[in-house]
């Protein structure tokens, strides 16, 4: 029997892999597996198009792990499959088959749903199917007979090591320069209320060490640049998380590694080893007020959390928080002082998330307590409750895209202080007058501004450096103006050439060239000329000193910098007159000698073209 798994991502990104239908696949009894298919589909892609995509393999059983973000069309998509193929065995799991399976079930002509973790079951499901649809219960699954629903015991055990790893079966691959989701252990030592992580299984069941080692040598050999680690709190307890980080730095240092952590068990010896180490960490704060964090079952000590943070900030590791508003005993209110709080340490990135009910989590549970009024489609968003009205959440709404604009998208951390500091505001106040402002003065769409994923750095930018200008002009503090947009321009600009490609060395052949003076060359597009008012150099020397005073202290003599990555650091200096003219104007068409016509002599010119060819700055 032929077996499609189809798995829809939100959109195309390095995370749009298929881990849950390859292990699915690869936990297949071998004459399975070796029919299985796997198709990534997008929700942007047509009905046709997915349809098409699943039905030129032939199948005979289609399966949809199904998700929050893709519940509403892969129940069309499965009706539709019905009508086209009635004999197709449609099978549904994930999420939501495990959380809401009546109403799931109802929803489309399935054959079958798995709950919880489906390698066995599957397994044992698509045996049953291969013999003639069953008539008897099966472990983790419930069947869609005529008679009506058969379900087996409600979870099918397994021994998670196992189960063939999905990468090292090849049912998976890395692509070069491509990114990974890499499972290191499932489950949660913890159990928050509005969660769905710990469901069915408790505590966390870590993956043997020898499979880690061959997955993490098969992703350095693929190529691959980056890694997604999911384990919801790979720190917990410390001494697992230290085992992990003293692998990684033993095999694979040169990767870059995404990690979630709980800040409360961070000690000096994680601190150390997560700065040696190339990665961002996530940090789940939620909330900081005490009675919040009690109702979701949630501690944290806000003194802890401070001492976790300083000791991250010593080693130089970039790190995040997560926070959520619409949480039961918390308040629009609640949200600005936990978003203040969190801003306080100058975190690399802050997400902010809509509470969410989902189905099967305690907090679905407990509806009638806090009045809980959510949406009863995906993504199940709470529209109001006890403590929060419809108007506050739209304002949490608009507060949370302003800072995913502001603040992530912006690249604002290196200059906000700065900003709070000549504006004496407070960050969630700044956020909702940036709001407010981009609304009435910029004439932008409310629906717009709130879907800050569509917006691309370059234009937020523009947009950040209008609003300043507009700030400092509004509050008399113009003759501060140049000198706020040239440190906007030079972190915006820093962080984006961080974000970018390294700066290639050049090859033999062009090292070889003897006779660069007289051939067009042409500047790297992996370097950036940036312009500024001041001299840039200074400004930075003189950052940590008050802007007024800056201003006082210097004159806007002008300057154009380069930026350039090499080796993941990036290089900012500031060009003279000749190496910029030379830059500047290698656009593959005018040779340096063209450039300089007569204004520089030949022996001079060869030395800076020798210079910026030999630093991958030109090439041929």
């Amino acid at each position: 029997m032929k077996s499609v798994f189809c798995t829809i991502h939100v959109r195309r990104s390095p995370q749009a892999i298929s881990l849950a239908a390859g292990c699915l696949a690869a936990a297949l009894p071998p004459e399975f597996r070796k029919s299985s298919v796997l198709i990534d589909s997008f929700l942007k892609q047509t009905d046709q198009e997915i349809l098409s995509s699943i039905l030129a393999s032939d199948p005979d059983i289609v399966l949809f792990p199904v998700y929050v973000w893709n519940r509403q069309r892969i129940i069309h998509l499965a009706s539709q499959l019905h009508l086209e193929k009635p004999q197709l065995y449609l099978i549904a799991g994930g999420p939501e088959a495990t959380g809401d399976p009546s109403g799931l079930a109802s929803a489309a002509p399935w054959t079958a749903l798995v709950h919880g973790e489906g390698e066995a079951a599957l397994a044992g499901l698509i045996t049953a199917l291969a013999e003639g649809l069953p008539d008897q219960p099966l472990p983790g699954v419930t069947l869609m007979l005529e008679g009506g629903p058969l379900s087996g015991m409600e979870h099918c055990p397994f021994e998670l090591n196992d189960e063939p790893s999905p990468w090292l079966t090849g049912i998976l691959k890395a692509e070069p320069a491509g990114g990974v989701l890499w499972e290191v252990a499932r489950g949660c030592a913890f159990s928050c209320d509005y969660c769905f992580d710990a469901r069915g299984h408790a505590g966390v069941r870590c993956i043997d060490q020898q499979r880690l080692e061959d997955e993490l040598e098969l992703f350095t050999r693929a190529g691959i640049s980056q890694v997604w680690i999911l384990d919801s709190t790979f720190n917990y307890p410390p001494e697992r998380g230290i085992a992990l980080l003293e692998m990684l730095l033993n095999k694979a240092p040169h990767l870059h590694y995404h990690l979630e952590a709980k800040a409360d068990f961070i000690d000096r010896h994680t601190a150390s080893l997560l700065g040696q180490l190339n990665c961002s960490l996530q940090l789940g704060l939620q909330s900081i007020h005490e009675r919040v964090l009690k109702a979701i079952h949630r501690p944290l000590d806000l003194e802890i959390l401070a001492e976790k943070v300083h000791l991250l900030e010593a080693e130089g590791v970039v790190y995040g928080f997560d926070l959520i508003y619409g949480l039961p005993e918390d308040n629009y209110a609640g949200f600005k002082d936990s978003l203040d709080t969190a801003l306080s340490f100058s975190p690399n990135h802050v997400h902010i998330f809509p509470l969410a009910v989902l189905h099967g989590t305690r907090l679905a549970q407990q509806r009638d307590r806090y009045g809980i009024n959510a949406q009863p489609d995906p993504p199940y968003e709470l529209i109001s409750s006890n403590n929060w009205s419809v108007e506050e959440m739209d304002l949490s709404r608009r507060l949370a895209a302003a800072v995913d604009l502001f603040y992530n998208t912006g690249r604002a951390v290196a200059f906000f202080p700065a900003i709070l500091e000549s504006l004496q505001t407070k960050p969630s106040d700044l956020f909702e007058d940036f709001f407010n402002w981009a609304l009435q003065q910029q004439g932008v769409d409310c629906e717009k501004l709130l879907t800050a994923s569509n917006w691309k750095a370059d234009d937020v930018y523009r947009m950040l450096q209008g609003y300043i200008c507009h700030q400092l002009k509004s509050r008399g503090q113009g003759h501060l103006t140049s000198v706020f947009l040239d440190l906007l321009c030079y972190h915006f600009h820093y962080a984006e050439t961080l974000l970018g490609e390294d700066l290639l060395l050049p090859s033999d052949e062009e090292l070889l060239q003897t006779s660069l003076w007289e051939t067009p060359l042409q500047r790297s597009s992996r370097c950036r000329l940036v312009p500024f008012a001041y001299e840039i150099l200074d400004l930075l020397e003189m950052e940590e000193m008050q802007l007024e005073e800056i201003a006082c202290l210097f004159r806007p003599v002008g300057s154009v910098a380069l930026f350039m990555r090499r080796d993941n650091e990036v290089f900012c200096e500031s060009l003279g007159e000749d190496m910029l003219r030379l830059l500047k104007h290698s656009n593959g068409e005018l040779s340096p000698k063209n450039i300089f016509a007569g204004s520089l002599s030949q022996a001079t010119g060869e030395e800076l073209v020798q210079f910026a060819t030999s630093e991958g700055l030109l090439h041929l």
